[in-house]
Formats: structure tokens, sequence, C-alpha cells
């Protein structure tokens, strides 16, 4: 596979490495945001059970609701993965994987 990179003559040897970089770097961003929405769901949660035990609430929002939309979605993207998965490098999938650790 070549990859089209719009590079000047003098780095054009080098444009599987920059690729295969790029890949890895775009990987660990995904990685970094996908912890911290995360961590930011986790979070909600909390607080909406930490209001609701306090007389606090919003209408239409509970924690169960919460929980079990999470879980539908996740139950949906976990089915959906090997789809998603094979067409991506497998730097971008390291990336991924370093970006959820260290983030």
């Amino acid at each position: 596979m070549r990859t089209m990179l719009a590079l000047p003559p003098s780095l054009e040897p080098y444009a599987p490495l920059i690729a295969m970089i790029l890949a890895f770097v775009d990987g660990l961003l995904f990685g970094l945001a996908i912890k911290k929405a995360v961590v930011s769901f986790v979070l909600f949660v909390v607080a909406v059970i930490l209001g609701g035990y306090i007389g606090f609430s919003l209408p239409g929002v509970s924690a169960s609701y919460l929980i079990s939309r999470a879980v539908g979605l996740a139950a949906h993207w976990i089915s959906s993965a090997p789809a998603i998965f094979s067409g991506i490098s497998i730097f971008f999938i390291m990336g991924l994987a370093v970006g959820i650790w260290k983030g």
C-alpha cells in the first residue's frame, strides 16, 4: 500500500515511517479523549446519585437510566468492534491503548 502524503522530495523516502508515526499519534489522541470521556461520564453518574441522595434531581435523568443507557451503548460498540478494527493499522491501535492507559 502506498501512502499518499504531501511531502517535500527530501522526505519522500520516509513517507511510510511518517505515516506510521502519524497513525500512532492519532491513536494516542483518540485514546486520551476516550479516557477523559469515560471519567467524565462516571463523575456525572456519581453527581446524579449524590444529587438524588440530597434531594436534587434532573427531570428524566436518573442513575439507573444513565447506567442502562451506557450498558446498551457499550454492548453495541463491542459487537461492532471487529468491523471497526479490521481496517485500522496496528500503530493506531497501539497508540489508542497507550492513550487509554496513560491518559
